[in-house]
């Protein structure tokens, strides 16, 4: 449990001249990632989103795999196990507010 000292950005590509409203699951900062006993929290820069900076407050159930090992964050809802089960509004309410999801999240 703990803000990670680590950032981690993937930038597999060249970006376009324009950036795109939504996020590229490729291209993403990790700016912090708090694990809990049943799941964790990632604030993620996305690189190429212009909404409220490409930073975005995402809550996960189980282990983060860590930064070197993911290669593709989508923060949508999908179905399986890559998708995040609760998204925040990217400000300090938000991160309290997933945090305290995380951290009652049951096995």
């Amino acid at each position: 449990m703990g803000l990670s000292p680590f950032k981690r950005c993937s930038t597999n590509y060249s970006s376009s001249a324009f950036p795109a409203p939504n996020p590229d699951p490729k291209r993403w900062c990790l700016l912090i990632c708090e694990q809990f006993d049943h799941g964790y929290v990632l604030k993620v820069r996305y690189l190429d989103c212009t909404n409220f900076e490409g930073i975005k407050i995402m809550v996960y159930r189980g282990n983060f795999r860590g930064e070197r090992t993911v290669k593709h964050l989508d923060p949508h809802f999908t179905p399986g196990d890559d998708s995040p089960i609760a998204r925040f509004k990217p400000d300090a309410e938000g991160f309290k507010m997933a945090r305290d999801l995380a951290r009652g999240l049951l096995e």
